[in-house]
């Protein structure tokens, strides 16, 4: 999921969504990336992932930085045009792949553009439908696989998936993950399985205290203030912070934050997680995080 910058308008026409289709059909092949299913709504972009030998934050980065440079050159403008990183939910194919691709699909249904969401159509819905030829930049053969073994019969029962609802609880999980720690969507062997991964190959982009630091700044508290034990509420949301910026972008667990501000990792986790949900409705914290996501990136590529 890459959003707008403040939730700014990121396609103003077709021909934006097209260039923006250019660059990442480039980035797929490139870094030998698979796009299952994908909705460009007009202030964010979803995209169903499949990555092999290459990290994902290698294509996001390209697409992104590419994007800025020509959106700002054909608007006569400058600045960020995405909202500081992507967000990334790790998700068992096996068990999650079909949840997910409807869960893409029906976002311009949920947002009230459409109703029908063959109506609208910039998203993969209606290569699965049948109703296009899919670009050669997308791969829909295992996501229809997941639905039956012949084309016909995939199809048929893809659309009759489609217009069935989808549980407020796992809107929640594709949306978040099934639990706080990296935010991962399995049952508990994937989740394990994928955390050790993850231990074993990400590479923090930043120390816990100078990201903490970085925290502190931007919420113009004293840094021995967000070690302290004070539950102050500005301060809880500042440690709740550190920690989402830490697990999302970082590479950190929730229990490597808990550690280091010495709180109980069950209580962390909550805060982070009721903080996940004001993000996407709160402008002023969405600024606060791309603020310290950017000076992040400017410490790490100096």
């Amino acid at each position: 999921m890459l959003r707008g910058n403040a939730r700014q308008t990121v396609f103003h026409q077709d021909l934006e969504c097209r260039y923006f289709e250019d660059i990442l059909a480039q980035g797929l092949d490139q870094y030998a990336i698979v796009l299952h299913a994908y909705c460009w709504m007009k202030n964010h972009v979803h995209m169903a992932l499949q990555v092999r030998d290459e990290p994902l934050s290698k294509l996001m980065q390209n697409i992104s930085q590419r994007y800025t440079w020509w959106f700002n050159k054909r608007h006569d403008r400058v600045g960020h045009v995405f909202q500081g990183r992507y967000k990334a939910v790790l998700v068992d194919k096996d068990a999650y792949l079909k949840e997910l691709i409807r869960y893409i699909h029906l976002n311009p249904v949920r947002a009230g553009m459409v109703t029908d969401p063959l109506d609208y159509p910039r998203s993969s819905h209606a290569a699965y439908a049948g109703k296009i030829r899919p670009p050669d930049w997308l791969t829909i053969d295992r996501g229809l696989g997941q639905f039956g073994t012949t084309e016909p019969d995939a199809r048929a029962v893809y659309l009759h998936f489609m217009g069935r609802e989808t549980g407020e609880e796992l809107l929640s999980k594709l949306r978040h993950g099934s639990r706080t720690e990296g935010r991962i969507l399995g049952n508990e062997n994937f989740i394990q399985a994928a955390l050790g991964r993850k231990n074993e190959t990400v590479q923090a982009q930043i120390g816990i205290e100078p990201l903490v630091d970085l925290v502190a700044r931007v919420y113009q508290v004293p840094v021995r203030e967000m070690t302290s034990a004070s539950r102050a509420r500005h301060l809880t949301q500042a440690r709740a912070m550190a920690t989402l910026i830490g697990v999302d972008h970082c590479g950190y667990l929730v229990s490597d934050l808990a550690r280091y501000f010495n709180r109980d990792m069950p209580g962390l986790s909550r805060q982070v997680k009721a903080l996940r949900a004001r993000l996407e409705k709160n402008q002023s914290l969405q600024e606060k995080a791309a603020q310290i996501q950017d000076q992040i990136t400017t410490i790490t590529q100096a």
